[in-house]
C-alpha cells in the first residue's frame, strides 16, 4: 500500500512537470525568425551609421565645367595613409554588410531591374547616375570607365570618347532580359544568362574574329549584382578579347559600385574600387 503511494505521488509530480516544461519550451521557427529580425535590424542601424561618416569626411574635387566632367567625390582631411585606410575599412564594411544580408536573394524584382538599367546606361555613356547625398542630390557622377567626352586640343569644344563605338555589348549573367536605355547612340547589346559570355564570344568569332584573328571583343560584364534593403553592390569587368576566343588576352579595367535607393531611384553612394587594363 505504501508502494502504491508513492508511485501515484511520483507521477503526480512528474506529470505537471513535463506539462510546463513542453509550453514553456520556444518554438524553433519562433526564435530563429526573431534572431533573423533582430540581426536584420542591427546591420540596417550600423549601415546608417557608416553611411553618416562616409558621407561627413566627404566634399567635391572641382574639375571645371569643360566637357560635362560631373562630379568626383573626394575626402580632403585623409591626407595620411592611416587615414586612407580608415575610409576604405568604412566603405569595406558597407560592402561586405551588403554582401552578407542580400546574397542568394533573387533578382527577379523591379528594383533589381531598375538597377541594372541604371549601371548599365552609365557603362555605356548614355547616362549617368546622381550621387546619394543628403539633400535633394544635384550632383551627377563622373563618367563611367572609358566613356565621356574629352576635351578638343585644336578647339574650345569636346569630342566623344574614342573608345564608345555605335554599339556597347554587355554580358549580364544574372537576368533573363533587360529595360534597354533608349538613346540614339551608342546602341546597346546585351547577352544574358549563364552562357550569355560564351554566345557573345561564338558570335564575334562567326562575324568577324575568323576573318580578322586581331579584331578584338569588347564587352562589359555585370557581375556580381547583390541588393538588400535599400542598398545594392554591383561589379563591373571590361574585357577586351582577340578574335573572340583569346580569353584573358586584355582588359579595359572594372570597378565595383555601392548604390542606395532614395525615392525608387538608385543613387551612387560610392566607388568602392576601380582598376585599370
Amino acid at each position: 500500500m505504501m508502494l502504491g503511494r508513492a508511485r501515484l505521488l511520483v507521477g503526480l509530480l512528474v506529470a505537471p512537470l513535463v506539462g510546463v516544461g513542453a509550453q514553456a519550451a520556444p518554438n524553433s521557427d519562433s526564435v530563429a525568425t526573431a534572431y533573423l529580425a533582430a540581426e536584420t535590424r542591427s546591420a540596417v542601424q550600423r549601415m546608417a551609421v557608416l553611411r553618416r561618416s562616409y558621407l561627413a569626411r566627404a566634399s567635391w574635387a572641382d574639375l571645371g565645367d569643360r566637357c560635362n566632367p560631373g562630379s568626383l567625390r573626394v575626402f580632403p582631411q585623409d591626407t595620411t595613409p592611416a587615414l586612407q585606410q580608415a575610409l576604405q575599412s568604412i566603405v569595406e564594411r558597407m560592402e561586405h554588410t551588403i554582401v552578407l544580408q542580400g546574397v542568394g536573394r533573387s533578382l527577379a524584382t523591379p528594383e533589381a531591374r531598375a538597377l541594372l538599367r541604371v549601371v548599365v546606361g552609365w557603362e555605356a555613356g548614355i547616362d549617368r547616375p546622381r550621387w546619394d547625398e543628403d539633400g535633394t542630390g544635384v550632383h551627377r557622377a563622373v563618367a563611367s570607365g572609358l566613356t565621356g567626352e574629352v576635351p578638343d586640343p585644336t578647339t574650345p569644344g569636346c569630342l566623344p570618347s574614342p573608345i564608345v563605338g555605335d554599339t556597347v555589348t554587355f554580358v549580364v549573367p544574372g537576368f533573363t532580359d533587360m529595360d534597354f536605355p533608349k538613346a540614339p547612340r551608342p546602341r546597346v547589346k546585351a547577352y544574358f544568362g549563364p552562357e550569355g559570355q560564351q554566345r557573345a564570344r561564338d558570335e564575334f568569332f562567326a562575324a568577324v574574329g575568323r576573318q580578322t584573328p586581331s579584331a578584338e571583343l569588347s564587352y562589359t560584364v555585370i557581375a556580381p549584382m547583390v541588393m538588400w534593403q535599400d542598398y545594392a553592390v554591383v561589379g563591373v569587368h571590361r574585357p577586351r578579347e582577340r578574335g573572340g576566343i583569346e580569353v584573358g588576352s586584355g582588359s579595359n579595367g572594372g570597378a565595383a559600385y555601392l548604390l542606395r535607393r532614395v525615392g525608387g531611384e538608385w543613387r551612387l553612394l560610392s566607388i568602392v574600387r576601380s582598376w585599370g587594363s
